[in-house]
């Protein structure tokens, strides 16, 4: 499996924007979309270390594991925790934000309000994540 971008999201509709707008923008990265943290806790148990995400999209409010909690496990396995996480989540609580970051999220985003917005973050997050940032290779 060719897994570039994560995207834990469980809404459909954020999902398909968010790849939309990464399309849009030109970002030629595979990305493969799960709705619940259980679900992506099992694909990244799955995958060969080598072929990991590059790059996790995490939303926070998911059905079942929360966002924080599906964090703290990627943050807390030796093999996952180099995968840069991003938050990527309705909420702009400084709780939340705070809390992420506590968890060693990579950055934390707060979900735009229209498609030119979503664009814009998705050619931020292209550009610097997958275009300029070194990224660790599987050892």
């Amino acid at each position: 499996m060719d897994v570039t971008i994560l995207l834990v999201e469980d809404s459909p509709t954020d999902a398909a924007i968010l790849s939309a707008a990464l399309d849009d923008v030109g970002c030629p990265w595979p990305i493969h979309i799960v709705q619940t943290g259980d679900e992506a806790l099992a694909l990244l148990g799955k995958i060969d270390s080598s072929a990991h995400p590059q790059l996790i999209l995490l939303d926070l409010n998911l059905p079942g594991k929360t966002g924080h909690e599906v964090l703290r496990e990627i943050k807390g396995n030796i093999v996952w925790q180099a995968i840069p996480t991003i938050v990527l989540s309705s909420s702009a609580t400084p709780n939340d934000i705070y809390k992420s970051y506590q968890l060693h999220a990579n950055a934390y985003i707060t979900k735009p309000t229209n498609f030119n917005e979503y664009q814009l973050i998705a050619r931020k997050i292209c550009d610097f994540w997958l275009m300029t940032a070194q990224l660790p290779t599987s050892m």
